[in-house]
């Protein structure tokens, strides 16, 4: 048998450990790893099998390569999810438009954990339609998407959507979230006042950058119907110190307060700066041993951020 059929039964091992199906308590399925590396399903199977007739020698490097990008990702600090004042005022808006069948307007800077708090209480709650739009969505494009969050069947013409998610609002304790509503042109921020608040009788949430307030506002969009409507207008603030705190401790417990401070300060205010910034210290502290980050390495994974 040639040479290029022999099998590196080290790495064999150390991929399958890894590679498989859920069943088998695999975290990463054979599809999906095949992909990543950029061969097809079936290579991946018969290499399990020991049935690849192709050249081996040229897979397993691949094979290594992508196992020690998949030992970095596994190594990434996941930052829990943490109970903040953002995530509270963001919950009462949302329940505000639920119960009262009005419009609330979330705006904030970026970073301000607007879309963490929204996933949030998507989870929580099985009432809540979300859609995430971005500047692609047209008034046909929005539509679809709304259904589609509904469960309602988006084929067809625009009337047709309509009246299918309309029907399938009436009389649904429901409330409807756009997050990145600030992308929306002014035709379909009036169509979801019109469709899904005023016929479908349902609360909205429209969440974005403070330019969404002035869209809003500006009389040259003409959205004197739509502002009527607000019945909640809730502005997030920079993130606040106490809130930064929570998060560094669901994730470091008992630090030194100039080393939290240190990681409240890198911050500066943003939700998203505070948790890129505590992963890249859990980088450099994995590479440099460390168990606790301290303000050396705190400086030094900030200097690998943009800000």
């Amino acid at each position: 048998m040639s040479d290029v059929m022999i099998y590196d039964e080290g790495l064999y091992k150390k991929f399958f450990e890894l590679v498989g199906s859920p069943e088998e308590g695999k975290k990463i399925s054979q599809a999906k790893a095949a992909q990543a590396m950029n061969y097809s399903a079936a290579v991946i199977s018969s290499y399990k099998n020991h049935t690849y007739t192709g050249n081996v020698k040229n897979l397993e490097e691949r094979i290594g390569v992508w196992l020690r990008q998949e030992a970095r990702r596994l190594e990434r600090l996941e930052v829990p999810v943490t109970e903040t004042s953002t995530m509270e005022q963001v919950r009462k808006a949302i329940t505000v438009a639920q119960d009262e069948g009005e419009i609330a307007v979330i705006i904030g800077a970026a970073g301000t954990g607007k879309t963490t708090a929204l996933w949030q209480y998507a989870r929580e709650s099985f009432s809540a339609l979300l859609v995430h739009v971005d500047p692609s969505f047209s008034k046909v494009v929005l539509m679809n998407a709304i259904a589609h969050a509904l469960g309602v069947e988006d084929k067809g013409g625009m009337n047709a959507v309509i009246d299918r998610v309309i029907a399938a609002l009436l009389g649904r304790d429901a409330v409807l979230i756009i997050d990145e509503a600030d992308y929306l042109s002014d035709g379909s921020l009036e169509l979801v006042r019109c469709i899904i608040n005023d016929k479908a009788r349902t609360g909205v949430v429209l969440v974005g950058l403070p330019t969404l307030e002035y869209k809003l506002r500006s009389l040259k969009h003409d959205h004197e119907q739509l502002q009527s409507r607000v019945g909640c207008l809730l502005k997030l603030s920079t993130l606040k110190k106490a809130d930064a705190e929570k998060i560094i401790g669901r994730v470091w417990s008992d630090l030194p307060k100039e080393t939290v401070d240190a990681l409240v300060k890198g911050a500066g205010g943003s939700t998203r700066t505070l948790t890129k910034l505590m992963g890249r210290t859990h980088q450099l502290m994995s590479m440099n041993r460390r168990e606790k980050p301290d303000a050396d390495i705190i400086s030094a994974a900030g200097e690998l951020l943009m800000r």
